[in-house]
């Protein structure tokens, strides 16, 4: 084959192939405006729920519209155009109750047309929604104060210790939310994690943890722990019994129990042989019994750790004259 018969050859497979391309695009351009149903899925944005209830549970977040419109308008909300959400008023619709479930209720979709078609482009025409039925559970609304408690973990430098505890400012909150879930809190605990070992004072404000389906009246509180040095304390506690018949008489030996004491130095002048109380009980006595248990009563929740000897004592017991 010469040179110009391979041209020419050229020529007529590049002339073929532009009109090959011309005829796909104008048979592409026919078939794109026609009209064609399809299914887009929309995303669904629920507002306005009925005021004296609140939402429990997972929501559908979007729905499936069966829509028709010509081939140029379905191409580029299927391949480039996000779809707009819609905005479900749902105070605007009567909630069916189920049979035996007071607590949970249903939409069917086809009521909801009109505000679909509504805010759907004026190019698409809405034909069918699914799900055929949106599904509720509502509780009542309840408001109430709740206790804030640590939510966090700390330890302190072995030369020191927590004067008054974890200090919150305010100490409670108030919150609002579902019946059934704020029935099951008794508190509302307050930041997380660990603070590490402290060797001095803390003081920061603090994130309340949250729970979704709640509102906080507040989302931060002060938190403060202020940390004192330690001491010893030796305090000796005579032993008294209990359920002593008034007929008899009971020496122990001992007659009092040492108590070794460890509390930061504020509580210091608070310690003294009152706070606490070294009983026997006379009940225990049976035949063979020889020493009895010492039970140590009234210990504060200030002190950091204590101790008492003896745990038993030897004992006498006789008749009153």
């Amino acid at each position: 084959m010469t040179e110009g018969q391979k041209l020419q050859l050229r020529k007529r497979l590049l002339l073929f192939s532009v009109f090959l391309l011309l005829s796909v695009f104008i048979w592409i351009l026919n078939a794109l405006s026609k009209n064609y149903n399809t299914v887009i899925e929309y995303p669904l944005i629920y507002t306005d729920f009925p005021e004296d209830q609140v939402f429990v549970g997972e929501l559908r977040e979007h729905l499936d519209l069966q829509v028709e419109s010509h081939g140029y308008a379905l191409l580029r909300y299927k391949v480039f155009k996000k779809p707009v959400p819609i905005s479900f008023k749902v105070s605007g619709f009567t909630l069916h109750r189920r049979e035996g479930k007071h607590s949970e209720a249903y939409i069917l979709t086809r009521y909801l047309k009109d505000q679909i078609s509504g805010q759907l482009p004026e190019e698409l025409k809405l034909i069918e929604v699914e799900p055929d039925t949106l599904f509720f559970r509502f509780a009542g609304r309840m408001t109430k104060r709740l206790p804030l408690k640590p939510g966090f973990s700390f330890s302190v430098d072995k030369q020191f210790t927590v004067m008054d505890g974890v200090q919150l400012d305010p100490d409670s909150v108030v919150v609002t939310g579902p019946d059934i879930l704020l029935d099951t809190l008794s508190c509302v605990r307050v930041g997380h994690g660990d603070l590490g070992e402290l060797s001095r004072n803390f003081s920061d404000k603090m994130r309340l943890q949250r729970h979704p389906d709640i509102e906080y009246a507040r989302s931060k509180v002060h938190c403060r722990i202020e940390l004192e040095r330690f001491t010893e304390v030796q305090l000796y506690v005579p032993i008294e019994v209990e359920h002593l018949p008034g007929d008899m008489n009971l020496q122990t030996f001992p007659s009092r129990v040492k108590v070794s004491c460890k509390l930061g130095l504020s509580k210091y002048d608070r310690m003294n042989e009152g706070v606490f109380r070294a009983v026997v009980d006379y009940r225990d006595i049976e035949a063979q019994t020889k020493v009895l248990e010492v039970r140590l009563l009234n210990a504060p929740a200030y002190l950091i750790s204590y101790q008492y000897y003896p745990a038993t004592v030897e004992f006498l017991q006789s008749r009153v004259p």
